[in-house]
C-alpha cells in the first residue's frame, strides 16, 4: 500500500532527566517523502514500562507533521522508547500493512528524592575523639546539641521539644561539617526479598529505595563524603565519596537494583563494619524486624559508628493491614530514636527529627536540660 510508504518519523525526549514522579515530554513526529496523500494513518508509540499511546494522522504530500506525549513516571528502572509503528488500511479495511520508523533507544528513570532539611545523625565516637571537633551556628547535615536562646540568634534554629520541657528557648547546635573520611555517613538499605511487603509504588521497597536516594543527596548536598551498601537481587558496596559523581552513581544503582537473597541486613552490617572508619554515621533504612535491625546496629556501633534506624513498618504496607500504629521505637544500639515510616506517610515529615517524635540527636548527653 502506498499510503505506508516513503515515510520517515521518530522520537525525541525533551525531558532530559528523568525521575519517579516527574513528568516525561516526548515530541513524535512523521514525514511524508512522496506526492501521494496518506490518509488516515495510525501511528503507535510503545514504551516500557509506560505502554502505548496512539494517534490518528493524515499526511498531505511533503508534510511533517508533530505531536508531543506527556506521560507521567510512576517507576524506576529502565524506559524503551524511540520506534513508532505506523499502520494503514484500505477505505473497506480489508488490508493493512505497518512499517516500524525511528530506533530503539534507552534511558534511566531515577528514584523520586525528596528534600529532607530536618533529617539529622549522630556522628560516632571518632567524633568525639577529636576527628572534627568545634561548633557551629550554621546549618549542618549533623547535630551537635543545643543551648539557651541569646539575642540575635534565628528563630529558625529554636529547637522547640527542648524549649517546651524547659520552658524557656533552646537553640540548636551544629558541628562543623566533616570534611574526611572519618566523618562519612553510610546508608544501608536492606532490600532482602523474604522482608518486604506491599507491591507496586505501595510497597517497602519503593518507600526504601526513595527514603536512601533522599538520604544520599541530602548530606552529599551538604557537602559530605557518603557511602552506600544496597543488597537486594546483588550486593553493592559504594566507598565514600561526595559530589554529584558519587551522587549519579548511587542513584544510578538504586534505579537499578531490585529485591532478593544476595545478602541480609546482618550479612550487610558485619561487612561495613570492616569498611567504616571509627566516627562515621550509618543509616540503615530497613523493613527487617527489630531484633535484626537491633543486631545490625549493635554490630556496626561496636565499629565506632553512630547508627540511626529508619525502619519501614511492614504492617502498614500489607492489603487490609489493621492494627496499632508505630510511630516511636528504640532500637538497641541505635544512637537515637528509629525514624518510623508506613504506608502513605509524607517522607519528609517522618524523616523530620522536630516531627516524628524522637529526641534531638545527642541531646541525652548534654548536661542540665531538664527531661
Amino acid at each position: 500500500m502506498l499510503a505506508a510508504r516513503k515515510i520517515e518519523g521518530g522520537v525525541r525526549r525533551i525531558t532530559p532527566f528523568l525521575q519517579v514522579g516527574e513528568t516525561l515530554v516526548e515530541e513524535l513526529y512523521l514525514r511524508s517523502l512522496h506526492w501521494w496523500p496518506k490518509l488516515l494513518l495510525e501511528a503507535d508509540h510503545r514504551t516500557k514500562p509506560f505502554g502505548s499511546s496512539g494517534r490518528v494522522v493524515t499526511l498531505w504530500p511533503y508534510q511533517t507533521t508533530t505531536w508531543t506525549v506527556e506521560k507521567h513516571c510512576e517507576r524506576r528502572g529502565v524506559y524503551e522508547y524511540g520506534e513508532i509503528e505506523v499502520t494503514a488500511r484500505d477505505p473497506l479495511g480489508l488490508f493493512t500493512r505497518s512499517v516500524r520508523l525511528g530506533k530503539p533507544e534507552t534511558a534511566l528513570v531515577y528514584p523520586a528524592t525528596f528534600d529532607l532539611p530536618g533529617f539529622f545523625v549522630p556522628a560516632g565516637q571518632g567524633f568525639t575523639e577529636g576527628a572534627n571537633e568545634g561548633r557551629t551556628f550554621m546549618p549542618s547535615p549533623v547535630a551537635g546539641g543545643i543551648r539557651e536562646y541569646v539575642p540575635g540568634d534565628g528563630m529558625g534554629h529554636i529547637h522547640w521539644p527542648a524549649t517546651a520541657r524547659a520552658r524557656k528557648l533552646m537553640v540548636k547546635l551544629f558541628d562543623r561539617e566533616p570534611s574526611g573520611p572519618f566523618d562519612a555517613v553510610w546508608v544501608l538499605l536492606d532490600l532482602h526479598s523474604d522482608v518486604q511487603a506491599g507491591s507496586g509504588t505501595e510497597s517497602t521497597v519503593e518507600y526504601g529505595v526513595t527514603v536512601a536516594a533522599s538520604i544520599i543527596k541530602r548530606f552529599i548536598d551538604g557537602g559530605m563524603p557518603v557511602g552506600l551498601t544496597v543488597a537486594g537481587e546483588e550486593q553493592l558496596t559504594f566507598k565514600p565519596a561526595s559530589g554529584v559523581t558519587q551522587l549519579g552513581r548511587t542513584l544510578e544503582a538504586l534505579a537499578l537494583i531490585q529485591p532478593g537473597r544476595a545478602a541480609s541486613l546482618t550479612e550487610m552490617a558485619a561487612e561495613t563494619a570492616e569498611e567504616i572508619a571509627s566516627g562515621s554515621s550509618v543509616v540503615i533504612v530497613s523493613p527487617s524486624p527489630l531484633d535484626v535491625i537491633s543486631a545490625a546496629a549493635t554490630k556496626l556501633q561496636a565499629a565506632g559508628a553512630g547508627v540511626v534506624p529508619v525502619l519501614l513498618d511492614p504492617a502498614s504496607f500489607r492489603d487490609g493491614a489493621r492494627g496499632e500504629r508505630i510511630d516511636q521505637v528504640r532500637v538497641p544500639g541505635a544512637a537515637i530514636e528509629a525514624y518510623v515510616v508506613h504506608r502513605g506517610d509524607e517522607i519528609p515529615q517522618r524523616l523530620d527529627h522536630r516531627l516524628h517524635g524522637s529526641p534531638h540527636p545527642l541531646e541525652a548527653e548534654l548536661p542540665g536540660v531538664p527531661s
